[in-house]
């Protein structure tokens, strides 16, 4: 009788406990607000552009000053685990960039959370911070899109190409994969030659603020060189190359200079971290660099 008595109580306060639920806080409530991430903003504009988790969708979002109220410029309805990332906006605030999809692994395959049989892609997309949806400019990783939000360098297979962003209305030309339409692609395909090919695995670019020039590291294995194509000559000069490691090239204010890291090795290790070195793009490619900031010699190592 008392065990029966006992379980009453224990069943009639789960009762009343859910019954009060809806007056409390819910889980639901607690994971409803989004997240926004990867915040970018405009140089010459007062707009900003983020993408938002929200319930496991994700989508892309622009504002603008003064009020600064949120717009759309994505539809990706489903929570299917697509991941965005590289999001940049153009200097005029106009033009945003994106990438869905994660990165390959060392096996060069590209996760498939919903194990689509046809597979899972990395693929660029563009919109109008204006509205109107976005589209999808096709595959490829780690892109820059140009200060005048009109070219987007991306990295594929070692070697570096571009797309004309263009317009939904009006599909992109570009140097390689071409996929039409508003968040939709379409059967054409067509393959041109990079906009830079050469030896050894090309990326980490970053455009002149002018937009004239493209820096970029060329990974040799052993080491590695920065190297600058002229958009309007279409020529390549790799800055003081030798046997060491650069990375990291930055751009001058005004586009003149770059400055970039070396990095010493022998016998696999690392000997010395030489400084930042900076190479006015006016010489001729031949110029030797100029080491303007050295690293303190507590860094290196024997």
């Amino acid at each position: 009788m008392r065990r029966y008595v006992l379980v009453s109580i224990i069943t009639l306060a789960v009762v009343s406990a859910r019954g009060a639920a809806p007056n409390g806080p819910t889980i639901e409530q607690f994971l409803s607000p989004a997240y926004p991430q990867d915040l970018v903003s405009a140089k010459k504009a007062d707009r900003i552009a983020w993408w938002s988790y929200e319930r496991g969708r994700r989508n892309v979002f622009a504002a603008a000053a003064p009020d600064y109220r949120p717009v759309k410029l994505t539809n990706f309805p489903d929570d299917n685990g697509v991941e965005i990332g590289d999001l940049e906006i153009s200097d005029a605030g106009d033009v945003v960039t994106f990438v869905r999809g994660t990165a390959p692994n060392r096996d060069g395959w590209v996760a498939n959370p919903t194990s689509d049989p046809r597979g899972a892609d990395r693929t660029v997309w563009a919109a109008r911070t204006s509205g109107g949806g976005a589209w999808k400019l096709g595959e490829g990783s780690a892109p820059v899109l140009s200060p005048d939000g009109r070219t987007v360098a991306y990295a594929k297979d070692g070697q570096i190409y571009r797309y004309v962003v263009g317009g939904p209305e009006r599909p992109a030309p570009h140097l390689s994969v071409l996929e039409r339409g508003p968040q939709r692609a379409a059967p054409h395909l067509s393959t041109e030659k990079p906009l830079v090919k050469a030896w050894g695995a090309n990326g980490s670019m970053k455009w002149s603020p002018d937009g004239t020039k493209l820096a970029f590291v060329s990974d040799r294995g052993d080491h590695s060189f920065v190297g600058v194509y002229d958009v309007r000559t279409k020529d390549v000069a790799f800055l003081s190359p030798g046997v060491d490691h650069d990375s990291s090239p930055t751009w001058s204010p005004d586009s003149t200079r770059v400055a970039f890291v070396r990095i010493v090795m022998e016998n696999s290790r690392l000997c010395a971290m030489t400084g930042i070195i900076t190479f006015s793009s006016s010489c001729p490619a031949s110029a030797a660099a100029v080491t303007v900031t050295s690293f303190p010699s507590t860094w290196k190592q024997t």
